[in-house]
């Protein structure tokens, strides 16, 4: 199905958005501006081979979140936007649910770690502490999911912020009284329990408070739950193989140049959730209906997203060197390599990631999870044989090329549901990606300063001459600020 041009969106629409967008940003960024300041001075502490250490513990918790999980949170948001009236239900029969998958994945990396990660080091230790802390994200986010289906961001921005703020302070507190990457992780656990008091106490009521649980809801939230927690552990496994792949070949060193490298990835997936996660809502209630504003909100966001990230791909390939420097010392000059590699995988990120969302709202999350699955199998097959060749830059070099398999799939899926990009933009993507490279290749004394400076002014003239955002919508975005300054 051919993508065509959208319609350009009313102010209402676009100044709902844009609190939304606004209200997730502090709820996504902020965090990670406090947890990446944590985890900055963690590395410069710990130096490359205890912080990968923590980078090894932190991937083998993430992968075996899934089972605490299972993706649930935007089947959460999806249903109870549809539905608010449920929301109470909902969320307690997801709580049901969590309080399962909780005590599995803590059962799990009881008894997994050893065999993983060894009996005697603080890797097993470490993880086992973050898996603490995920578990108490786990209901966390059935409170969230509330807040960001019925549009009052704000609360999750709220208790995004009282996790960030609480899990850096307190582990970077237990890191300078004890130099422990263990009494380090406990940072984020303490973290989610305070913004989950938080949300306890703000719910209204009947949402955050315990009541009665039907064995029908709990039933019906488990068969809706199937294909997003596919998809979820397909994202998840896919996203973390490649640090349990270095860990076993090349070690904990060579884990942390890789994990230093990786969170300029971490924060720019933050922001692209931002986006896709303030039209989701939206575009759950209004895919059922479909129209042209499905279209808006599916299609074009779609073409938004990867116009705005292959500058900052690019910029980021750009800036490398200096960041690195700025952020983790001198000591991680190996993670260079790495991070200009996986810098180029931004746009192809975006699009998957968004992607993710689109189908989500559209009732076609099999089709993630098969995407995620070839992703995965292809990813694995490349590392096996990169990994131990090249280390740290053949992780990256393959995660680059599965990401390029997994964006090509979505952009083919995106368009039969009549979500894709049109061909134009999809040309000017690769305009903007082209004359990235090519300043690139310019002389720079300034170490990359230099370089990023004249590819910006670049990039706008480009998207202003090629006419990257229509009258139209730049008026309704104008409109939206004005009202919303106005409503504020």
């Amino acid at each position: 199905m051919t993508a065509a041009a959208p319609a350009p969106p009313s102010a209402e629409g676009t100044r709902q958005v844009l609190a939304n967008g606004v209200a997730l940003l502090l709820a996504y960024v902020l965090p990670r501006v406090f947890t990446l300041g944590s985890v900055v001075l963690a590395a410069r502490i710990l130096g490359p081979e205890a912080f990968g250490v923590y980078g090894t513990a932190a991937a083998f918790a993430v992968v075996f979140s899934i089972l605490a999980t299972l993706g649930m949170q935007p089947l959460l948001v999806r249903e109870i936007a549809r539905a608010p009236e449920r929301a109470g239900a909902l969320v307690r029969a997801a709580h049901v649910v969590k309080t399962g998958t909780n005590l599995v994945m803590l059962a799990a990396v009881g008894l997994a770690g050893p065999a993983l990660l060894g009996t005697d080091g603080p890797a097993r230790r470490a993880a086992l502490v973050l898996a603490v802390g995920y578990a108490l994200g786990a209901y966390a986010e059935n409170l969230g999911a509330y807040y960001q289906a019925v549009e009052r961001m704000g609360r999750w921005t709220q208790a995004s912020a009282i996790f960030g703020l609480v899990s850096g302070g307190v582990g970077a507190a237990l890191l300078l009284a004890t130099g422990s990457v263990v009494m380090f992780c406990w940072g984020p656990a303490v973290g989610w329990a305070a913004a989950l008091a938080w949300l306890r106490v703000r719910a209204p009521d009947g949402v955050g408070q315990p009541g009665s649980v039907r064995g029908g809801d709990v039933r019906s939230l488990l068969r809706g739950l199937a294909p997003f927690a596919a998809a979820f552990i397909g994202i998840t496994v896919y996203s973390k193989i490649d640090v349990l792949l270095l860990a076993r070949v090349h070690g904990d060193a060579a884990v942390g140049v890789y994990a230093a490298a990786y969170k300029f990835v971490d924060l720019f997936q933050a922001l692209v959730i931002v986006a896709a996660a303030a039209v989701y809502p939206r575009l759950s209630r209004t895919a059922v209906s479909g129209g042209p504003s499905a279209q808006w909100r599916g299609g074009r966001s779609t073409e938004v997203v990867l116009l705005a990230a292959v500058p900052a791909g690019i910029g980021l390939h750009l800036l490398a060197a200096p960041l690195t420097a700025v952020l983790f010392g001198a000591a991680y000059g190996a993670s260079v390599p790495a991070l200009r590699l996986l810098a180029l995988l931004l746009p192809l990120l975006a699009v998957s990631i968004h992607g993710g969302y689109v189908l989500g709202a559209a009732g076609r999350m099999r089709a993630v999870a098969a995407l995620y699955g070839v992703g995965l199998v292809t990813n694995v097959a490349l590392n096996l044989v990169a990994i131990p060749a090249f280390g740290p830059p053949g992780a990256a070099a393959s995660r680059l090329a599965s990401e390029t398999v997994l964006m090509v799939g979505f952009l083919a899926v995106l368009r039969g549901a009549g979500a894709g990009a049109r061909g134009r933009v999809l040309a000017l993507a690769g305009a903007a990606a082209g004359l990235g490279m090519v300043v690139s290749l310019l002389p720079d004394p300034s170490g990359g300063w230099l370089r990023a400076s004249i590819a910006a002014v670049a990039w706008a003239v480009l998207y202003v001459r090629a006419g990257a955002w229509t009258p139209g919508e730049a008026e309704a975005v104008r409109s939206g600020l004005a009202g919303w300054r106005t409503a504020g």
